[in-house]
């Protein structure tokens, strides 16, 4: 098989249990399956005894010259594969059981308005265990097949980052993938002020650097928008549970950006990433995970190599068609979460976080765009040395944790000290930012 038909049939869902990415296909039907067990499952019988039976018998009849024992082993195989699909058969009927008692036990519920306790109170002592198992266990294969469900990804929303633009050419394949996704909307973006952007122009030389700062709120940007499979953000209703929930992991993992008094300075990507990895709680993090927000930041940084202009000639602000218009979104859209009010009740102790977020906003603005790519490109290189030795650390069975950029990859970074440069670091990093405050 082609490695580019392989790949295709990895990112296509086993046509069988529809709970994860295919790995084969039959040489029957070309269906995409699984496994094992799902190639012999009821669904596929037909083909797959079919299959396995013509295999034996044109290997018994192409071989005339075997011996008699040989010819009675293969005789015996084929009984005893005849003998295992009997089998089979029993244990799809107790499967048929468990799903009947399942069915049975939960006709009278109405699952759509039913509580937590009223579904918990119909598991099975059995079920429970394994749901907890699960949830303490993300990436075991119960965690994933549950994960990649099918009612759980038509309810799955994408981050509106990842939406593809309308002229980007893709395969057939990719497009129809595409296609069946549901991505968020983009942000609406707030005022960034005139004289906020003069002033951040003005400080950019003279100034604490913010870049690293605005990275790592890019960073648990991403984490909030993935982990409460909301997008955007702002649109988790203020009076919800996930709100409240959403604040206080934001307040947790960058606290430089809910405190007043905060002179907090992150130096490098290397010192935020060692930063925000220390504020996960024990074991709920990962080096894949981790990688991937490393990658939300750097696309949410990069600058657009075409400025597009906005379709809507009345757009409030004037920065929608900016080089660095996804960043400024991302802001946006925090910035409106923490503005949005529960119920006639306002959040005025959250009036600072909306000026540091439209401060940043200005210094993304006053930046030169060749700084944010290089930034862009450091924080990907980060990405893939976390990977890297997450892969590592799973195969030497060793806790994971970050590492530093190897001299190669430092060497390919070298522009961070063109912003470091530009940012005068060094002088600004006990400096309180007035306009802050």
């Amino acid at each position: 098989m082609e490695a580019g038909t392989k790949d295709s049939i990895n990112s296509i869902p086993c046509a069988i249990c529809r709970r994860q990415f295919s790995r084969y296909s039959c040489p029957r039907c070309n269906i995409p399956y699984c496994s094992l067990t799902c190639f012999r499952s009821g669904i596929h019988a037909d083909c797959s005894e079919a299959f396995y039976k013509k295999e034996l018998e044109t290997d018994i009849r192409s071989t005339p010259s075997k011996s008699a024992e040989e010819r009675h082993r293969m005789m015996e195989l084929l009984k005893r594969f005849e003998e295992d699909s009997l089998e089979d058969t029993g244990l799809l009927d107790e499967d048929e059981q468990d799903q009947d008692d399942l069915i049975a036990r939960f006709q009278n519920l109405n699952i759509e308005s039913a509580s937590y306790d009223e579904i918990w109170s119909a598991l099975t002592p059995e079920e429970r265990d394994n749901f907890l198992k699960a949830l303490n266990e993300p990436s075991s294969e119960l965690a994933q097949q549950l994960l990649a469900s099918e009612e759980l990804q038509k309810q799955k929303i994408d981050p509106w980052w990842e939406a593809p633009n309308e002229d980007t050419e893709e395969d057939s394949l990719e497009r129809s993938l595409i296609s069946l996704k549901k991505y968020g909307k983009r942000p609406t973006m707030v005022e960034i002020p005139d004289n906020i952007v003069s002033a951040s122009a003005k400080s950019l030389n003279t100034g604490p650097s913010l870049l690293y700062n605005i990275t790592a709120v890019l960073i648990a940007y991403a984490y909030i928008t993935r982990s409460f499979a909301t997008s955007p953000i702002s649109s988790l209703a203020p009076q919800d549970s996930d709100s409240e929930e959403a604040r206080r992991t934001i307040s947790r993992l960058v606290p430089f950006l809910v405190d007043r008094k905060s002179t907090t300075v992150l130096p490098s990507v290397s010192a935020l990433v060692t930063d925000l990895w220390s504020r996960f709680e024990p074991g709920t993090m990962t080096s894949t995970f981790f990688a991937i927000l490393l990658n939300d930041a750097s696309k949410l940084l990069r600058p657009s190599p075409v400025t597009v202009l906005p379709n809507d000639t009345t757009s409030s602000s004037p920065y929608e068609s900016h080089t660095n218009a996804n960043a400024l979104r991302a802001l946006s859209d925090l910035s409106s979460f923490f503005s949005s009010t529960k119920g006639d009740k306002p959040r005025p102790a959250n009036v600072h976080i909306t000026h540091k977020l439209t401060f940043y906003a200005a210094r993304i603005i006053s930046t030169p765009t060749n700084v944010l790519g290089m930034l862009a490109d450091e924080v990907m290189l980060k990405a893939e040395a976390v990977k890297r030795e997450g892969a590592q650390a799973e195969t030497e069975k060793k806790p994971t944790r970050p590492i530093e950029l190897t001299e190669a990859e430092k060497s390919q970074a070298s522009g961070r000290e063109k912003v470091e440069a530009l940012s005068s670091i060094e002088r600004g990093k006990r400096v309180v930012i007035e306009e802050l405050t």
